[in-house]
């Protein structure tokens, strides 16, 4: 009971884990200051490149800092979600690789069940992934919240309206963002973080685990995309429902507008999530069926 206290505890508060959170944080707040050109205006500003004079310069720079400091400009992170987020996530597939090639051994010859030991790890390890992504995102939205308060550019978000009523983006900008995370950070990071450590099961090397997850994330965006564009084009509907399972749709769903929003429409942001969960399942099985031939 003591051990597996302190093996959660390792797995939860590592000093790893602080350092991957940390950069996270930070990468996220590089990334909307290049993105929304803040570090342009305030550290790259060229007043003699205007034809004003010197109050008049400042002033314009002021206006265009003024016109950058927008809430939904602040959270528009997609482009590091799909990209560094999400290889930072995946770096714990390592520390599960270690386990599995080392502590698994010992916990068998304890006489636990390979399954069990298996299958806790995987769920315990994705739990806590992504309960940390979801704080760390928390603490990212409550920095802009901090600076920028509810100024929000006119664009309507109403995905989640089907559930909390009409105009609740415009209406709760921080819960409307902190609900937002949840299909895209909290459950989002949970599936991948798992199927990853289902992948890392049949690897032979820790890296190879995070490789064939970019291939995987990456490589299904653009064969379907690929699918879309060329043999999609007059078929609009179905264009739109193949784009769902996308795995970028689960960042960027907040982009779409929809007539009439309905709970199915805030359900379907996470259809992406469908084919990784269903691999892990299959893959699994495949796994647990052929130790029980190994061990028979």
């Amino acid at each position: 009971e003591g051990k597996a206290v302190q093996l959660t505890k390792y797995r939860a508060f590592g000093k790893s884990r602080f350092i991957q959170m940390a950069v996270s944080l930070l990468s996220m707040l590089i990334y909307w200051g290049f993105s929304s050109g803040i570090f342009e205006i305030l550290f790259n500003y060229n007043e003699s490149s205007i034809d004003y004079n010197a109050q008049k310069a400042e002033q314009v720079r002021h206006d265009m800092l003024e016109s950058s400091m927008y809430l939904s400009e602040y959270m528009n992170i997609q482009g590091y979600t799909t990209t560094i987020m999400f290889i930072l996530m995946l770096a714990v597939l390592i520390l599960f690789y270690q386990e599995k090639n080392g502590l698994f051994t010992f916990r068998y010859v304890r006489g636990e069940s390979q399954k069990k030991v298996i299958l806790s790890t995987i769920f315990q390890y994705s739990w806590i992934n992504a309960l940390w992504y979801y704080i760390i995102y928390i603490i990212y939205l409550s920095i802009g919240y901090c600076i920028m308060g509810n100024r929000m550019e006119y664009i309507p978000r109403n995905t989640f309206d089907g559930i909390f009523g009409e105009g609740f983006s415009a209406a709760s900008p921080y819960l409307y963002y902190m609900v937002q995370g949840i299909p895209s950070i909290l459950i989002g990071t949970f599936v991948y973080t798992l199927f990853g450590c289902v992948i890392a099961l049949y690897c032979k090397k820790s890296y190879q685990a995070l490789l064939w997850m970019l291939g995987y994330f990456w490589g299904t965006q653009i064969l379907l995309e690929f699918f879309r564009c060329t043999f999609l084009k007059q078929q609009a509907g179905l264009a739109w429902f193949i784009g769902k399972f996308e795995p970028t749709f689960l960042y960027g769903f907040y982009g779409y507008v929809y007539h009439n929003p309905t709970i199915r429409t805030a359900l379907q942001t996470m259809d992406s999530l469908i084919l990784p969960v269903l691999l892990s399942c299959v893959l699994l099985i495949i796994f647990f069926r052929k130790e029980e031939k190994i061990n028979a």
